[in-house]
């Protein structure tokens, strides 16, 4: 099976969530006998593509009755339920809480996020918060780069670095932070803390709303493999979007909070 056929059938279920879907057009997309795509979307993903339809429905609605005021019964009948209890019963079962709940606050935020066949073996659901961060001081070391691949390299030897100068378990026990952003055709990358050092360069985060994601890792593969996700499969399932390129890492004990400033 070709999976850009199948990536063009998951933008088309996508573009039609609140109407009928036309499995006949599936068929078409695919250029595949419905019976035989919905054994191999099965087989690649473990759901149905009806069970696949409605997670993406719940899951446009769970974010609708957190970021409008709509009414409960209009998004329901929006996605395709036709009753506020079946609707009740769908969203409680697929996230632990009833819509009332997630319009009141409840519940971090969560999405089933669109297909992508490309990372298909390793989907799994987002769960972030929403945050409004008020401005914060910095005292960091500061390097750039005019590539990328160079910033990485510079990187690492900046870990080296400051492991050897007992500057890391100073920011470590202060609350360590790592920022990105490319301005002016340069990258550039600050690690520092909170706590004050005279020989160290100030950066200030600025006060914006971020979206803000847990990841129990703070291996580099696993925050880079994360964030390919976030750009691939999030970004797209979603109604946000990333204001520039400036990201925050927050490191803690277990892992780490990766920050994205949102419009």
């Amino acid at each position: 099976m070709n999976f850009d056929n199948l990536n063009k059938m998951i933008y088309y279920i996508e573009k039609n969530l609140n109407n009928e879907i036309d499995y006949n057009e599936l068929s078409k997309i695919t250029n595949t006998n419905i019976f035989i795509l919905e054994r191999i979307f099965m087989f690649l993903t473990n759901m149905t593509i009806i069970e696949y339809i409605k997670k993406r429905r719940l899951s446009k609605a769970f974010e609708e009755l957190k970021n409008t005021n709509l009414k409960i019964i209009d998004i329901a009948f929006k996605y395709q339920y036709n009753s506020a209890s079946s609707f009740n019963r769908a969203f409680k079962k697929q996230f632990n809480i009833t819509p009332t709940e997630c319009r009141k606050g409840l519940g971090k935020y969560k999405i089933i996020p669109i297909i992508n066949f490309e990372y298909v073996k390793n989907d799994y659901n987002f769960d972030y918060e929403i945050n409004k961060l008020n401005p914060i001081s910095l005292y960091c070391y500061h390097i750039t780069a005019k590539e990328h691949s160079d910033l990485l390299y510079k990187i690492r030897q900046l870990y080296k670095r400051v492991k050897i100068n007992g500057y890391y378990k100073k920011f470590n026990a202060a609350g360590m932070y790592g920022i990105f952003f490319k301005s002016n055709e340069l990258y550039h990358y600050y690690l520092g803390s909170p706590e004050y050092y005279q020989n160290l360069e100030k950066y200030i985060i600025d006060k914006n709303e971020y979206v803000v994601f847990n990841l129990l890792s703070r291996d580099q593969k696993d925050i880079v493999n994360l964030e390919e996700k976030i750009t691939k499969q999030w970004l797209p399932s979603t109604n946000y979007n990333i204001k520039n390129s400036l990201k925050i890492e927050l490191y803690n004990n277990d892992g780490c909070y990766i920050y994205l400033p949102i419009k």
